[in-house]
């Protein structure tokens, strides 16, 4: 690790001196202090800042301006401060959400709301909203940012700065966080953050509260949680046979006129069912709200996990204070929100090595139906359930046959008969018979997994064709997140498809390319053995975003005509910082091959002049050597011209001295570099006067004149 950080330029003393930094400040890089400047000395514990205040001190850009350019057509990054990768995951998610972003652009900021009465009628709900609020604010700058910057990435800190808890206590930037538990939190944050859109100032109590009184769904879902478990007031009620024919099969309820716009995207209610067959038929009714639907890798796909979540047997299920041998529960939706949050559990538990991550291989299609799963199509499921249930039965026998031979001990037969096959090879190579046995072995596995995937196929279709008939809430794949690591840490990353360009986008942090869809999937099923995988699916309802709404990454996307004059102005300024910025850069590089080229030339030039010494005329292959063999001396006049000729070539013609003598960076870089060289190199004044250029300009006119005499001569002669 020393030699490697040796190895970019850094010395010792500054490589243990960001070490200990870091051993002082936990998850700050070694390289993120170096490339700050471990010589800027942090304070003593006992004046000490905080994480977050040192994290913020330490914000660099670790590319150089010419790479943190953003190209033409690519979605913009976002910096990752100490493993936020959740939070760049989250953002660039919703930035994809042109309802939500439309929203977020619109908003503007409550002037006349009074922060002190709230503080002082309750300090910990008036620091939420506040933090709230300024969230929302600073969501919204970066969105513009997103829109209209030239940079390649941005900043989200004062994005995380503002998602607090319900006592509007801050997250510790640098912990590692569950991407669903965040998003709770951030999607609470903002939601009360929008209610407060303008001067739409209403009472704290009235803000989570609609017409009837009730919970908005943000609040209520949040509040349940809260609960650990304890769920709202349950209904008994007694069925038979007839009765359970006439239960409520009434249409998806209608969004109610003063629901939140987070509440219409992003939740979802449901009713639930537990039935006691070995109670005279007792059931029981609850409803709940949620935010995402926790699908069970077990179950290989999306609709199997989807309908294994929604109906399912309960065994030693508890009453109250009675104990029901059996219960099940069939969870129906009444509401359904614009954007699915779909949750794969990935996380599970060895009694030996405690919590492990289930790498399991998980298919879902592009493009989903979920009248399946609602209420008002509850009788037509039911209908239709013997049939279905027969086809599951068949379709739990092939997945039990094929993983006998994919999960032999936790290892594939094919992989084994393959593995077995180069061994044979390496150990006998002449034994033709045994290679040509494993190999027979191997295809024959081979042909029988094929003969039950396309059962398997056969019987999946068979289940769709079921469901025909109930195709009217269609959503489509918009992101996949990622995750990459163990069951307690790692890395995510996104991938987005952008439905007006028809293509996927990888945003992993600071970095954003186009992949194929190909590599997409590959990436998120899961093969089994990778640590690489979906860990999060989230669905639109294709008649409710249509393609046109998004955003094409250019500054003329339909995003920008929502940004309000004042940030695009901002980010206007800012571009033209950046372009300064890399223009002096520009300089700066130009500046060191300038003296590059200077460093060699200068040593040809003194070459020529030695040659031509004894000979008669002057070499005219270029001015600088021209004028030193003219001169007969390497004086200032010589190196100034030596200057102008690396001048010329480091920019390929497009700059000359003049350039040395007007732009002050280029002037003192090339100046910095002039003094690592040899005094003997270099001019003995570093500006170039008016004298020396009219010298200059006089002997270039008569090195041109000698080139001419010499063309016309050549040409005389032939």
């Amino acid at each position: 690790m020393l030699q490697q950080f040796l190895n970019m330029g850094f010395t010792q003393q500054q490589i243990v001196k960001a070490q200990q930094i870091c051993k002082q400040y936990r998850n700050l890089e070694i390289l993120d202090v170096l490339l700050k400047n471990v010589q800027s000395p942090i304070k003593d514990q006992s004046q000490q800042q905080s994480q977050s205040q040192i994290l913020r001190e330490l914000s660099f850009d670790v590319l150089t301006p010419d790479q943190r350019l953003r190209q033409k057509g690519i979605p913009v990054g976002l910096k990752n401060l100490a493993n936020v990768c959740y939070l760049n995951s989250l953002v660039q998610t919703y930035f994809h959400n042109p309802i939500f972003v439309k929203e977020i652009l619109s908003f503007k900021y409550p002037v006349q709301l009074n922060f002190e009465d709230l503080l002082n009628k309750n300090e910990a709900k008036a620091k939420r909203i506040k933090s709230s609020i300024d969230l929302v604010v600073h969501l919204q700058r970066l969105f513009a940012y997103l829109v209209h910057t030239d940079r390649k990435y941005v900043d989200p800190y004062r994005v995380f700065l503002n998602v607090v808890d319900e006592f509007g206590n801050r997250f510790q930037l640098g912990d590692q966080k569950d991407w669903a538990e965040f998003n709770l939190q951030f999607i609470t944050c903002i939601d009360e953050g929008l209610k407060y859109h303008e001067n739409k100032i209403l009472d704290a109590e009235m803000q989570n509260k609609d017409e009837n009184g009730d919970l908005h769904e943000s609040d209520q879902y949040q509040n349940d949680r809260n609960k650990s478990g304890i769920t709202q007031t349950r209904s008994m009620i007694l069925l038979d046979e007839n009765k359970a024919k006439l239960i409520e099969q009434q249409p998806l309820q209608s969004q109610p006129q003063n629901q939140t716009i987070i509440n219409r995207l992003f939740f979802g209610k449901t009713k639930e069912y537990i039935t006691h067959p070995n109670q005279r038929n007792q059931s029981e009714e609850q409803e709940q709200i949620f935010l995402q639907i926790i699908l069970n890798v077990k179950n290989k796909s999306l609709y199997q996990a989807w309908e294994a979540n929604n109906s399912f047997s309960i065994e030693g299920y508890r009453n109250g204070s009675e104990v029901i041998e059996l219960a099940e529960k069939a969870i129906w939706i009444t509401q359904i929100p614009d954007s699915l949050l779909f949750q794969i559990q990935r996380v599970g538990y060895d009694p030996e090595r405690g919590l492990i991550k289930l790498n399991d291989e998980f298919r879902f299609e592009k493009e989903i139906y979920a009248d399946r799963f609602l209420l008002e199509n509850r009788q037509k499921v039911i209908e239709t359930q013997q049939q279905l249930n027969e086809l599951k039965i068949q379709q739990a026998e092939l997945l039990s046959q094929m993983d006998k031979y994919q999960n032999y001990s936790g290892i594939s037969m094919l992989t084994v008969l393959s593995t077995a096959t180069k061994y044979v090879k390496e150990v006998k190579p002449d034994d033709e018979i045994m290679q040509q046995r494993i190999e027979q072995c191997r295809l024959s596995i081979q042909l029988i997994l094929q003969k039950f995937q396309l059962q398997l196929d056969q019987i999946n279709q068979k289940i769709e064709d079921l469901y025909a008939i109930m195709k009217k809430y269609k959503y489509f794949l918009q992101s996949i997140l990622i995750h990459e690591g163990a069951a307690e840490s790692g890395h995510y990353y996104t991938y987005i498809y952008n439905p007006l360009l028809k293509h996927w986008f990888k945003f992993n942090d600071i970095n954003v390319t186009q992949v194929s869809e190909e590599k997409v999937l590959r990436d998120a099923y899961g093969d089994g053995k990778s640590k690489t995988n979906a860990y999060c699916l989230i669905y639109q309802r294709a008649d409710h975003f249509e393609p046109q709404s998004y955003s094409d990454y250019t500054n003329n996307s339909i995003y920008a005509q929502y940004i309000q004059s004042n940030l695009y102005e901002e980010v206007k300024n800012d571009n033209k910082k950046f372009s300064i910025e890399q223009q002096e850069y520009e300089l700066v590089e130009l500046g060191d091959l300038v003296v590059e080229i200077y460093n060699v030339q200068f040593q040809q030039v003194n070459e020529m002049a030695r040659k031509f010494k004894y000979r008669n005329g002057n070499p005219l292959n270029n001015f600088p050597t021209y004028l030193r063999t003219l001169l007969d001396q390497m004086n200032d006049l010589v190196k100034w011209s030596i200057l102008d000729y690396a001048i010329r070539e480091a920019s390929q013609g497009k700059r000359n001295l003049r350039d040395y003598q007007e732009q002050l960076i280029f002037q003192q870089r090339i100046k910095y570099n002039f003094e690592q060289l040899s005094q003997f190199k270099v001019p003995s004044k570093y500006d170039v006067d008016k004298q020396t250029i009219k010298h200059l300009q006089y002997y270039y006119l008569q090195y041109i004149s000698s080139l001419r005499i010499t063309a016309i001569q050549q040409f005389q002669h032939i």
